[in-house]
């Protein structure tokens, strides 16, 4: 079955204003909050 979100996962994205409301939300401190984010979505995938 093919899942839209993770075939396009290299399209996922968001702005400056995002990044700051997921670090704070999340308490990420200083990543890459896309590639964090990203993973998150693969993994959940692989389960």
């Amino acid at each position: 079955m093919n899942n839209v979100l993770t075939d396009n996962i290299d399209k996922v994205h968001t702005t400056e204003m995002g990044i700051d409301r997921i670090r704070k939300n999340l308490s990420l401190g200083d990543i890459d909050v896309v590639a964090w984010c990203r993973s998150k979505i693969l993994d959940m995938k692989n389960m």
